[in-house]
């Protein structure tokens, strides 16, 4: 008997069968060139010339990259400050929480395809039982907090990416209102509790829920600083001639839009 270790499937005739590594390779190249191939293969030829091939060891980095693919349309990060899965879809435009646990699924639903893929010359036993186990799943999701990480970017006000009710969702809606709601008006006002009802308004109608006023306030004052030019005072008197807090120079362009 001839037995031989493959980590590539380099070299591999057209009658040659699938092998695990062949059909991973066929589906996630990419992947396969950045982490290599998906196991370590035992390749055993009889006395009669007949091939058996045994997946013998997993590479966690490959099964823990293929969690997230554009080629079926998913995307999965872990998101650092949060220690949480997030995932995105084609039917979800936002990025939603997920548990180890459905990656862990997902991993095993892997698995499961690709044993039904191959003909008696591949021994599945390992794809069913050992790579399938608790201990093997856990360290692939393990794997994919580093190799799917995303830092504070990634959700940022001004990322692309989105997701549910996130607090940077606050600070969008502020640069929203700020950016197209707002325009420089010599002998206007614009006070800081105006500018809070305005967003609390437009919160509402957003279902975002509320944001404190003094958090409001902070990130508004270095919005408007940076859009306009303007910074926020604190000596403009109102009708009772008492000092507030308030843009000089800065008036609402949409007031009559947010009273319908």
């Amino acid at each position: 008997m001839q037995t031989t270790l493959e980590l590539n499937v380099a070299g591999l005739g057209e009658d040659e069968p699938i092998t695990p590594n062949s059909y991973f390779l066929n589906l996630f190249p990419a992947q396969t060139a950045q982490f290599g191939s998906a196991f370590l293969q035992l390749r055993e030829t009889d006395s009669m010339g007949k091939v058996k091939i045994s997946p013998i060891s997993i590479n966690l980095d490959f099964f823990a990259s293929i969690l997230s693919d554009p080629s079926i349309s998913l995307s999965v990060v872990y998101y650092e400050g949060e220690m949480q899965f997030y995932y995105n879809s084609p039917f979800e435009p936002v990025y939603k929480p997920t548990s180890s646990e459905k990656l862990q699924s997902l991993f095993r639903g892997f698995l499961i395809k690709a044993a039904q893929s191959f003909n008696h010359e591949v021994n599945i036993l390992n794809l069913f039982v050992e790579f399938r186990s608790d201990k093997v799943a856990k360290a692939v999701v393990q794997r994919a907090k580093s190799i799917l990480a995303a830092d504070s970017s990634f959700f940022s006000p001004t990322s692309p990416h989105q997701r549910i009710k996130g607090p940077e969702l606050h600070e969008r809606l502020m640069r929203v209102l700020c950016e197209t709601m707002l325009e420089r008006s010599e002998g206007a006002c614009l006070t800081v509790t105006q500018a809070y009802h305005v967003f609390c308004r437009l919160s509402e109608q957003r279902q975002l829920g509320e944001l404190k006023r003094s958090m409001f306030k902070e990130v508004m004052k270095d919005l408007v600083r940076d859009v306009h030019g303007l910074a926020l005072r604190r000596d403009v008197p109102d009708l009772n001639n008492k000092q507030q807090e308030a843009w000089r120079g800065l008036k609402l362009v949409e007031a009559e839009v947010l009273a319908g």
